[in-house]
C-alpha cells in the first residue's frame, strides 16, 4: 500500500473532500475555541488563580526566554571573536608572505641585472 493509496481511502471515508485550507482551519479553530471555554467553565479552581498560575507560568517563561538569548548572544560573540582571529590570522600571514617573496625577488633578479 502506498501513502497515496492511504490518502485516498481516508479521503473517501469523508463526504466531501476538502478544496481549500478554509475548508479545515474554520473548524479547527471553533473546536479549539470551544474546548477552551469548556474547561475554563470546568475548571477546578477559581479564576483568580488560574490567572495567577498563568502569570507565573508567563514570568517563568520569560526568564527562560531572557537566558536563551543570553546565551545565543554571548555564542554568536565568541563565534565573531573567533572568525575575527581566523581573518586577522590570515591577514597576517598573507602579508607575511607578500613580503618575503618580494624581498627575496625583484623584477630585476628575473631580468638577470644584478
Amino acid at each position: 500500500m502506498k501513502a497515496t493509496d492511504l490518502v485516498n481511502y481516508m479521503a473517501d471515508m469523508f463526504p466531501y473532500r476538502r478544496r481549500s485550507s478554509l475548508d479545515w482551519i474554520v473548524p479547527v479553530a471553533v473546536g479549539l475555541g470551544l474546548g477552551i471555554g469548556v474547561g475554563v467553565l470546568v475548571a477546578p479552581t477559581s479564576g483568580d488563580e488560574a490567572r495567577r498560575r498563568l502569570r507565573d507560568g508567563a514570568g517563568r517563561l520569560r526568564e527562560r526566554a531572557g537566558r536563551m538569548r543570553d546565551s545565543a548572544e554571548r555564542t554568536a560573540e565568541r563565534a565573531k571573536d573567533r572568525a575575527l582571529g581566523a581573518a586577522h590570522r590570515a591577514q597576517d600571514q598573507i602579508q607575511e608572505s607578500v613580503s618575503g617573496t618580494a624581498g627575496e625577488r625583484s623584477f630585476a633578479d628575473d631580468l638577470g641585472i644584478r
